[in-house]
């Protein structure tokens, strides 16, 4: 049941493109190294020539990958850090709206209880008893807020999670590819 905003959920996939990119970054590289041994290894200067023309054109490329995965990481590290202090003051505007709602939701509880009481000495028990229904219907919406906020904090604290781990990778991934 998350609840995510349309910019967290444009963060999330912008930060899949970006992956996607390293990937396919990282597959290139893989092949020129590939290409570098065989042409090393290679006899005949027709295939070093063919290795050699490979090479050059995937290190060009490279170059232009690493560029944009560069451009890329910056924009990116710039969102997230700015959606994380936005998350850091969801996540205690949910817990102060969380405590509001126990306090609310006890309450409820004790006008329940006062109630109850009432009605061993009441003379309408029909009067008291809608009261009471409504209190209970009123206790149980009560519950339902606590709990979806419950979960909206998990959820905050598993994006907080990812986007701490993709500010690392992108850390990483700066220190790897800078030209």
């Amino acid at each position: 049941m998350d609840k995510h905003t349309p910019v967290e959920r444009k963060l999330k996939s912008d930060i899949i493109r970006k992956n996607l990119l390293r990937k396919s970054l990282q597959k290139k590289l893989f092949s020129v190294r590939r290409w570098s041994q065989l042409l090393l290894k290679s006899p005949k200067n027709q295939q070093k020539k063919r290795y050699q023309e490979s090479i050059d054109r995937y290190k060009s490329q490279i170059d232009l990958l690493k560029k944009e995965l560069l451009k890329k990481n910056e924009q990116l590290e710039k969102r997230i850090l700015e959606e994380m202090k936005y998350s850091e003051e969801e996540v205690k505007a949910f817990q102060d709206e969380l405590k509001k709602e126990v306090k609310a939701l006890d309450k409820i509880q004790k006008e329940l209880d006062v109630t109850s009481e009432k009605e061993k000495g009441a003379k309408d028990k029909l009067e008291i008893q809608q009261k009471k229904r409504r209190l209970e219907k009123m206790l149980a919406d009560e519950s339902k807020k606590i709990q979806e906020s419950e979960e909206e904090l998990v959820s905050e604290k598993r994006d907080e999670a990812l986007f701490t781990l993709e500010l690392k990778r992108i850390a990483l991934e700066k220190e790897l590819y800078r030209p």
